[in-house]
């Protein structure tokens, strides 16, 4: 009797120890099952949205036919936590609370806008004989190269037309770079807009280890459409010489005009002054490009379908989600996208020295946030803890930027741009 009661003992023992550890392992494990649990939400958020309506007639018909004696068990069903549901009815709004994108709304082509309307386009640009010819060997790229920029073409006519500029300087990042925004070239410029670091820097362009603002659409263009607008005014208000002076230099083409006037030129224009054959050929092909643009069918080409709304919204991430393909599973977003969208972002890691955020699809935004919202906030600022405690360890303070003077990187200080 003795024995078994000693091996009941036994037994009773293994059994709370072994209940002990399951416990322990399941309190492990509760962070990444509400990663799971969001990527999960991300995954089934398009069945969530085509049955959003069927789910609405559905609620309606049963509230309709329900009897007294089921009020009690929908009282119960009440008093649960209601779960992250996104709805087809939510529309995206910008933090000022403007609506970017509404998915219940039909919205028409950009190219049929007023932000592509004749009135935009304010150079009235007739192009010479040989022009002509030229733009039709050019336009044999244009569907390439504006396949690559119709994620920005909304935000880029949108920012023209705010700073009341012609829409032909649209025509610009397709001379530049195609709008390839990791562009480089053998005179050291960058980016879709092809700055070089020296002039860039002077309007604001960051470099660091992890983060290259030329190389940032939304932080290049707006360097890039401060300067055209400086040039302008300092060219006389011509935008030609500007487009020049853009790509050969300010100081060149002011050099150019004093050579002018002392010859006795009175009408100093870019067909008066002495240029260069390079900066004559480099306003040539911004004619050109900027014609094709107004009117693709000229060519024989055409536009890329790009809806007259808002392409993305920048998502703030705050330490988050750390990673673009983390962001790509929660969001349902293609990397190679995201990668587009984002090229600031020299590696997958969203570890910065300063909160860039990431711009995301307006039709895949409410599935991030969804997403996001599912992450412990205990876990985020867990993790932002350990982000910055690593920071630390590694001499983040120690920021390397690119010195445009020299070709190597050297330390120093960077300037905060603001990219709102």
């Amino acid at each position: 009797m003795g024995i078994i009661k000693q091996a009941s003992t036994v037994l009773f023992c293994s059994l709370l120890a072994a209940g002990a550890l399951l416990v322990g392992c399941s309190s492990e494990n509760n962070s990444d099952k509400r990663y799971n649990e969001a990527v999960d939400v991300a995954k089934t958020q398009p069945q969530a949205e085509e049955k959003a309506a069927a789910s609405a007639s559905a609620s309606a018909a049963s509230a309709a036919s329900a009897s007294a004696p089921s009020a009690p068990a929908q009282a119960s069903d009440a008093s649960a936590p209601a779960p992250l549901q996104i709805s087809a009815n939510n529309v995206v709004k910008n933090d000022s609370g403007k609506v970017l994108y509404n998915p219940n709304k039909k919205y028409g082509s950009l190219w049929e806008s007023e932000l592509f309307s004749d009135q935009r386009f304010q150079l009235k640009i007739k192009l010479s004989a040989a022009e002509q010819k030229e733009a039709k060997i050019l336009a044999r790229s244009f569907e390439s190269h504006m396949e690559r920029g119709k994620y920005f073409m909304h935000y880029l006519l949108s920012e023209l037309k705010a700073r009341n500029l012609p829409a032909e300087l649209a025509a610009i990042p397709l001379v530049e770079s195609g709008f390839k925004l990791r562009a480089k070239s053998h005179a050291n410029a960058h980016g879709p807009w092809q700055f070089t670091r020296r002039t860039g820097k002077s309007f604001g362009l960051t470099v660091t280890s992890s983060y290259d603002e030329f190389y940032d659409f939304i932080a290049s263009t707006e360097a890039s459409l401060t300067y055209l607008e400086h040039l302008y005014q300092a060219l006389d208000q011509d935008w030609e010489l500007a487009f020049i002076a853009y790509n050969q230099g300010e100081f060149g083409v002011k050099k150019s005009i004093r050579r002018a006037k002392a010859a006795g030129v009175k009408k100093i224009n870019a067909q008066t002054i002495p240029l260069t054959k390079t900066a004559r050929t480099y306003l040539s092909r911004v004619r050109c490009y900027a014609d094709i643009l107004h009117h693709p069918e000229s060519y024989g080409v055409k536009h890329p379908e790009v809806s007259d709304h808002a392409a993305f919204k920048r998502i703030e991430l705050a330490g988050t989600v750390n990673s673009m393909k983390e962001v790509a599973k929660l969001s349902g977003v293609d990397l190679e996208t995201l990668k587009h969208l984002n090229a600031g972002y020299l590696t997958d890691s969203l570890k910065t020295n300063k909160d860039h955020g990431l711009l995301v699809p307006v039709e895949h935004v409410l599935k991030l946030e969804t997403a996001i919202a599912m992450l412990s906030p205990k876990d985020t600022a867990n993790q932002r803890l350990a982000d910055q405690g690593a920071a630390h360890g590694s001499g983040a303070a120690d920021q390397r930027t690119i010195n445009p003077n020299s070709n190597g990187i050297t330390r120093g200080t960077t300037q905060d741009v603001a990219l709102n």
